[in-house]
Order: C-alpha cells, then sequence, then structure tokens
C-alpha cells in the first residue's frame, strides 16, 4: 500500500506553540482476478417487515440473487431476514458448499410481515459470520426500510456493538430504502463497523447501491486498517490532540489507536489529525509523533505494520513567517470543517427549518468558493486543492437545493448520507455524491 504523512506546515518557529494537520494519505494495492484472491465472508441481514412489501422487496430479493452469481466458490454467504425475529433464510458456508438451485429457491420464496427489530437480525447476522473463518475479513450488509419498533434502539449501542466486531475484521455497512428508515440507527452501525451508509430513494437506487457493496466487498485489498498514533515525549504530558473524522478510536497509554476499515483496490483514503505543537527549546528537526500502520494486505495475506516518525524543523521565527502550507492538507482539513454545516442543517430540516437549513448550506458553499479564489494554480497539488475546495461547495449548492425544495425526509436523508461519507473520508467510487444536480432544479 502507498502511504504517505503529509504535514500542512513542517516548519515551526522556535519556543512558540503551533499547531499542525497532519494527513495519513493512504492508496490501497491493486488485487489480481478474483478466482485468484482469498475468499470473502458476505452476510446479508434483510428487513422482511410489513412495510417492506411489495416492489422494494421484489427488487432487494432480485438484487441478492445478482449477488451470489459474483461469488467465487471460495466466497462465504449467508443471509438473514427480519422483523420482530430473525430467521435464517441461508446459513453462511461457502458458495462451493451451497445447494445453489436450493439458495435461489429459498431467496425467491422469502415473504414480508411483522414489526421492525433491527437490532435482532443484526446480531443474528454477527453470531452467523463468528462461524466462518474471516482472515480476509468478512461483510455484514443491512438493508431496511423502516424505524426500528422493538428491540434496541439506542444508535450508540448498537454503533458499540459494530465496533466490537469492527476488531475482529467485521465490517458493517447499511442501506436504506426509501424515505421511512432510521437513518440514525442505520449510519450508526455503518460509522461504528466502518462501513458505508448509503440511501436508495428509489428502486433503481437501491439495486446500484447493493452492487455498489458488492463491488467494494470482492475487491477488498485491504482489511481492518488500524493507525497507532504516539505523541513524542517533546509534545508535553497532555499533548492537545484531536482526531477530526468520526472514525472509531481509543487510548492505550498515550497511543491513540484509530481503526480505518477495509479499502477496496485502489482506492484512496485521506486522515487528518491536529496536533498542537508546544514551544520547541532547539533549533533543528523535531520528533513530535510516531505513527505505525498496520493491515492485511489480502492479495497476500500477510499481516503489515509500516512506522514513520512525524517530524518538525524548528527554525527562527522569521523564517517561519515565509512558511506556505501544503494545500491539500489545507483543503482535506477545510472540508472536514464544513461537515459541522451539514450537521446543523440536519438538525433543522428535522425541526421544520428547511429554509434556515438551505440557507446555511449556500453560505458554507459560498465561504468554500471565496477560499478557493485565493488559491493561485502553480502545479498539481496546488490544482488539486482547487478541485476538492470547488467540488464540496459544489454539492453543498446541490444539497441546500434539496433541502429548500424536496420534501423533507428525503432531503434530511440524502444529507445524512452525505455527511456520512465526507465526515468518514469515505468516497464512492461514482464521483456523484448526489443523484440530482443543479440542473433538477431549474424552472
Amino acid at each position: 500500500m502507498n502511504v504517505k504523512a503529509l504535514l500542512d506546515i513542517d516548519l515551526v518557529a522556535l519556543e512558540s506553540t503551533e499547531k499542525v494537520t497532519m494527513m495519513l494519505d493512504m492508496t490501497a494495492p491493486i488485487t489480481d482476478a478474483a478466482m485468484s484472491r482469498p475468499g470473502q465472508a458476505v452476510e446479508v441481514v434483510l428487513d422482511r417487515s410489513g412495510s417492506m412489501s411489495g416492489p422494494v422487496f421484489n427488487s432487494a430479493k432480485e438484487s441478492i440473487l445478482k449477488l451470489i452469481d459474483r461469488l467465487a466458490p471460495q466466497d462465504s454467504f449467508g443471509l438473514i431476514a427480519f422483523d420482530n425475529q430473525a430467521l435464517i433464510v441461508a446459513p453462511i458456508r461457502t458458495m462451493a458448499d451451497h445447494d445453489m438451485p436450493a439458495l435461489r429457491k429459498a431467496i425467491r420464496e422469502m415473504h414480508t410481515g411483522g414489526n421492525t427489530d433491527i437490532s435482532v437480525g443484526y446480531t443474528m447476522g454477527l453470531r452467523e459470520l463468528s462461524r466462518v473463518a474471516t482472515d480476509a475479513g468478512a461483510t455484514l450488509l443491512l438493508i431496511s426500510d423502516g424505524h426500528a419498533n422493538s428491540g434496541e434502539q439506542n444508535p450508540a449501542v448498537l454503533a458499540q456493538i459494530a465496533t466490537t466486531h469492527a476488531r475482529n475484521k467485521v465490517t458493517t455497512s447499511t442501506i436504506g430504502l426509501g424515505t421511512g428508515y432510521d437513518e440514525n440507527i442505520l449510519e450508526a452501525l455503518a460509522q461504528g463497523g466502518n462501513g458505508a451508509h448509503r440511501f436508495a430513494y428509489t428502486i433503481d437506487e437501491a439495486i446500484g447501491a447493493i452492487a455498489a457493496e458488492v463491488d467494494d466487498l470482492l475487491e477488498k485489498s485491504v482489511v481492518n486498517a488500524v493507525m497507532r498514533f504516539t505523541p513524542s515525549p517533546l509534545l508535553t504530558t497532555n499533548p492537545r490532540i484531536e482526531i477530526l473524522q468520526r472514525l472509531p478510536h481509543f487510548k492505550e497509554g498515550d497511543t491513540f489507536v484509530v481503526q480505518l476499515g477495509d479499502l477496496y483496490a485502489g482506492e484512496n483514503r485521506r486522515f487528518v489529525i491536529d496536533i498542537e505543537v508546544p514551544g520547541m527549546p532547539a533549533l533543528g528537526l523535531a520528533t513530535i509523533a510516531e505513527i505505525v500502520l498496520e493491515y492485511l494486505d489480502v492479495a497476500k495475506m500477510q499481516e503489515i505494520t509500516v512506522s514513520m516518525p512525524i517530524q518538525v524543523n524548528v527554525v527562527p521565527d522569521d523564517v517561519a513567517k515565509g512558511r506556505l502550507a501544503d494545500p491539500v492538507v489545507r483543503a482535506e482539513r477545510l472540508i472536514l470543517t464544513a461537515q459541522t454545516e451539514k450537521e446543523a442543517a440536519i438538525d433543522e430540516i428535522r425541526k421544520g427549518m428547511n429554509q434556515e437549513a438551505s440557507s446555511r448550506l449556500k453560505t458554507t458553499a459560498q465561504l468554500l468558493r471565496l477560499e478557493a479564489s485565493t488559491i493561485r494554480v502553480t502545479d498539481e497539488r496546488t490544482a488539486e486543492s482547487l478541485q476538492i475546495i470547488t467540488s464540496e461547495a459544489d454539492e453543498m449548492d446541490v444539497l441546500a437545493k434539496s433541502a429548500e425544495f424536496d420534501d423533507a425526509a428525503y432531503s434530511s436523508k440524502r444529507l445524512y448520507e452525505n455527511f456520512s461519507e465526507k465526515s468518514r473520508s469515505r468516497k464512492k467510487r461514482d464521483s456523484d455524491e448526489n443523484p440530482k444536480t443543479q440542473d433538477d432544479y431549474l424552472n
């Protein structure tokens, strides 16, 4: 895997307290053909409550049938259907061991009925995954269109369950269908489980979302990436460290342990941390932290460890004043900061304050464009920083239009999906983060 650690500023003034931003830039390796890769495990947990009846449920079943056709003999597959109870439709086993006619028949004959207990389906799915070897990682894909009205309904509790299993290489991804599902629960599961949360408004979007998750699953080349960030003793006994992404993390002594999750082949992800550097007493290079990145390389089936120091150059104050910030690190941090406005806008839409939410998003887009106007493109990195900022401004404008003109349930879920992706620095393969564009809102 190609890994780089970059600072927005690597020059700090002698004896002056500075805040620097570190960006870990990761690009996953390209894997070999599917038949030569290690087996993956996927457990689909499908809502079969009464609200799912009709075309949506039929489309979900057809998508699952297409999914199993794409799995290799060494892959494991299982299926849980849930309403107020969980039913094992297909016990998890390798595709080579499945009776394919019986499996297809079981999928086609699933029917709906009952209430929605997401927790009972989710925990049953986790239990099934625990029965298979997951050296190359496992994915639980939960699909639902409704609000949980029985069982565990606290998003924080469910997120913690997902986080615990993510440490054991089980990724949780979720797809919300229509506008009636509980985005708080589905996003919490995806956040805790280091997976993706997708909003599928139409049947076509649902089919596309399931297909996209299968693509990510089958093309994983990095599993269970973990970053260990250890501040240097030079940063005092209580260093001020801020992890800007909404990622599961905890501390082991002085070390921050951040769960970065899985990456599909060729995927690029960037993770940003703010570090307060106290006044350094001596000129020259100073190590302010050590990073250790651990992950499973799926193609090699080897645990890889990459270590690197994070260093700054302590210089006289007059030299520090002439420094230039790295434009890409600066842009990525700016985008993360902008996500707080999306979160506030979501809350406003839920309170019926759609115009206020739209205004907030438009203002944020304007501020981003103002920032972009100050960038002088002189090389590839300044050009990339401009593209990062203007792309986010364009998305903000579309989301603002959605808040103003679309149904509140639709606009809040579309905004929540976008917020979930950007605040955790996930990227869809399709660069279009919102199925709608500005042209859709023209009179």
